[in-house]
Formats: C-alpha cells, structure tokens, sequence
C-alpha cells in the first residue's frame, strides 16, 4: 500500500512539477525580454529604426491613428492591465475550487537506550500526508470578492477603450496642429514675398526719382520683421512635427517628418474637412457621453467595484465554515479523518467593523468621482462645442475678408506703382492679407481640433473607417455584472 501511495505521489508532484516548470519559463522569457530596458545606457530602450523603414507618406488620419494604436506604449500598458484584472478574477474564482495539499518524507533514526551506547540498525520511516479543504459556506464573501474582480476587470477594459480614444485625440490634434503652422508658414511665406516686392518696387521708384529714401528703409525694416515671422513659424512647425511624431509613438526613433506628412498643397487655402462637422449643442453631447464615454464607464465600474467591497467587509464579520479531510501514512500505520471547522473572530479591537466603515467612505468616495467626472465632461463639452461653433463662424467670416483685403491689396499696389498710394497704405494693405490669410488657417484647423476633441469627449466614432476602440463593439450593461 506504501507503494501504491508513493507512486501516486510521486506520480502527482511530477504534474505539479511540469506545470511549475512551465510558469516559470514564462516568467523567465518575459525577463529576458525587458533585460534591455534594465540598463542605464542611451538608446537602450528607445531603438533607432532603419531609414526608410516607416513610411506613411500619402496617409489619412485613419491611417495615422491605426497606426497609433499598436504603437503607443501607453496602450500597451492599458492592454496589460487589462490582462492583470483577468489573472486577478481567475485567482479570486480558484479560491471557490477544492484545495488540495501534498507531503511526504524519508526518515531514519536510531535506537539507543541504557546506561552504555549501544547501536541497532536504523530503521527507515516513509511518511506521506495529504489534506483536503472545501469550502462549505462563507456567507457572500468569495461572491462579493468575485463581482469585486469582474468589475475590476470591467474598469480596466474600459480604461483602455479611453485610452484609444485619448490616443485618437492626442493624434488628430498633433496632425492638425501641423497642418496648421504649414499654413501659417505658407502666410509667413506670402508676407515675405509682399514685402520682398515692396521694397523691389520703392528702390526702383527711388532710382527714378519718384519716392524717398525713407520710403525704401521703411521697406528694408517691413521685410526683416516679414522674415522674422517666417522663422517664427518655421520653428513652430518644428515643434508640431516633433509631437506629431511622438502621438504616433515614434518619437527617439530616427524617423523624421518626411517619412510619414508631406506638406499639402493647398495649405494656404484648406477647404476639406478631415473629421465629420457635427452641430449638436452641448446638451446633447453631454446626453450621448453619458451612455458611450468610456472615462465615465470606468469610474462607474469601480463605483460597483466599491459596493461590492462593501458587501465583502459585511459578509467578514460572520463565520466561515470549512469541510476539511486528511490522510496520513506513517510507515506501517495510517490514518484517515474528516470534519467540520467554523472559524470565528471573537474579539480583534474592532478591525472588521472598521473595515466595513472604510469601504462605505470608499463607496462615497467613488460616487463622487463619477458626479466630479460628469460636471467636468459637461465643462469640457460646452468649451469644445462653444470652439466649434465660434470657428465655423469665423471661418465665414475669414473667407470673406480674404476676398476683400486681397482686392484691396491688389487696387493699393497699383495705385503705389503709380505714386497714388503712400508707404502706409501698402503696409496696412499686406499686413490685412496675411492676418485674413491667417486667421482663415486658424479658424479652419481650430474646427477641426474642436470636432476631434468632441469625438473624445462623447465616445462617439463618427464614422466608419475610423478603428473602434476596445469596448465599443459591444456594449456592456452597467449592470450586466451585478
């Protein structure tokens, strides 16, 4: 019999063993995978990728957002805590599952005994013991701790559905801001150009004797502050590019502008939305947010997650009861016993009825968050729908006096080319081009950046080529999990 139960035994510990053994090659794959990421030398991290190796030339911003989404390191950590959250349920559901514990020995000893040493052969002892628990009833504790977990995991899904959406943001943003300085480097471009002709025009007109020579020095200092304004928007496309790259997740990589936006062509002069124009009121955004925003979902599951820890710091002040079993061998003899155990806890300086009190603050705490969130969603939604509908206007309104102070640029130059027109009246007339120049890029990419912020706030996709976020395919009850 002392065989049969070591082969057993031993037959047992050898699954236990494999199983182990697999883990911990996991865990040690996983470790030489950061190993680089452990050293404190530059670049470690962060790889330089090859020249030509990224290539977005000729992309949408759907395809600059797709292109985010798996290579953003912050989704990434979203992604595994969200796995986190699922290891965490699956411990909390083992604890419902029989447990079962395993030991076993070889002794030797000897016999001595009498006022003289005397020696007898030892004698070899196998020992093998092994213990089963059920639990029996625990009074809603394993239960409360399970919809605790599921929630968890719920709030952790639908942080990383936020996080997309932040990411899309993030990106639209960066692509629009570019955009925009392109344009306004194209104005600062136009401007120069202006100047650069007036003062062509007013040294000939001084070399005919036809204007002063305070005329051409004004000239000479209306072209450098021009150029000026140039670098000025030259360094601030600089910058855009640096965090449009760094929303695509490729910033420190070696890729550059080039590689992935080409400057369009009709940057001067946008007229084709990126992004889907909405005209909801701000009412009515904050209506459809509170259904879809993913920001707000994942405070309400942890609102749940909070409630469920009350119902868990209730259920520990009652008994746990526990269906226990063993058998014991000790070599010739054995053993078998079974029984009931409740455990108690009689007197412990109040510490469970103070974990209940903690986790009703909790509960009020998380309700808070969520009231907190939802007034500074319906903030964050009239500043982004009040931005719309002021760029939409001022776009119009931009156009129009486009049109009218490059008329009146156009009738000014002439009349100065003929001595009808003075050095003012050219200036005041190139510097209302370039502002109504400017002020029509401004108004059109600040529409843009309000309707992608909009996107963010409300947790709406628009449209159909745009990649959905992790959690909006499905929907998932509030309460689905209760």
């Amino acid at each position: 019999m002392f065989r049969l139960l070591k082969i057993s035994s031993l037959a047992l510990a050898a699954a236990l063993f494999a199983a182990g053994c697999e883990t911990v090659e996991r865990a040690r794959t996983a470790q030489a995978a950061v190993s680089s990421a452990t050293n404190d030398v530059p670049g470690s991290v962060h790889a330089r990728l090859e020249p030509g190796s990224v290539n977005l030339l000729g992309s949408t911003l759907v395809d600059y957002v797709a292109f985010a989404m798996t290579n953003r390191p912050s989704l990434e950590a979203s992604r595994l805590a969200v796995s986190n959250a699922v290891l965490e349920l699956a411990r909390v559901t083992s604890d419902r599952a029989l447990q079962l514990s395993l030991s076993g020995g070889y002794s030797q000893a000897t016999r001595n005994g009498g006022s003289h040493f005397s020696w007898h052969q030892p004698r070899g002892r196998g020992t093998t013991d092994i213990s089963a628990d059920l639990l029996i009833c625990d009074f809603g504790r394993l239960d409360a701790r399970e919809r605790q977990a599921r929630e968890e995991l719920v709030a952790a899904q639908r942080d990383l559905a936020d996080e997309e959406f932040n990411v899309f943001n993030e990106v639209a943003q960066a692509y629009f801001t570019v955009l925009r300085n392109d344009g306004l480097l194209a104005v600062a471009h136009t401007n120069e150009f202006m100047f650069a002709e007036h003062l062509r025009q007013a040294e000939s007109l001084l070399a005919a004797g036809e204007a002063k020579r305070l005329d051409v020095l004004k000239a000479r200092v209306d072209l450098s502050e021009a150029r000026m304004e140039t670098i000025t928007a030259s360094n601030d496309v600089v910058t855009a590019e640096a965090d449009f790259l760094r929303a695509l997740g490729l910033g420190g990589t070696g890729v550059v502008r080039a590689d992935v936006l080409e400057v369009a062509e009709d940057s001067l002069a946008p007229s084709s939305p990126r992004l889907p124009a909405t005209d909801f009121p701000a009412g009515a955004g904050l209506g459809l947010a509170r259904t879809n925003a993913p920001s707000l979902k994942v405070l309400r599951a942890r609102l749940r997650a909070a409630s469920a820890q009350v119902d868990y710091a209730v259920a520990d002040l009652l008994p746990e009861l526990t269906l226990s079993s063993a058998f014991s061998f000790t070599d010739p003899t054995w053993n078998w016993s079974w029984g009931f155990r409740a455990v108690q806890s009689v007197l412990d300086g109040f510490r469970k009825q103070t974990a209940v009190d903690q986790a009703v603050v909790a509960l009020a705490r998380a309700r808070t968050d969520v009231e907190a969130a939802e007034q500074k969603l319906a903030y964050d939604l009239s500043v982004a729908a009040a931005t719309r509908d002021r760029a939409r206007q001022s776009l119009e309104t931009a156009r129009v006096e486009v049109e009218q102070s490059r008329e009146n640029y156009e009738t000014v130059l002439a009349q100065y080319r003929l001595g009808d027109a003075s050095r003012l009246d050219f200036t005041d007339a190139a510097g209302a081009l370039a502002a109504a120049l400017g002020a029509r890029v401004k108004a059109f990419y600040g529409g843009e950046c309000a309707e992608a912020q909009l996107i963010r706030l409300t947790g709406h996709v628009p449209f159909a080529d745009l990649p959905r976020p992790t959690g909006t395919h499905r929907e998932v009850n509030d309460h689905e999990m209760d």
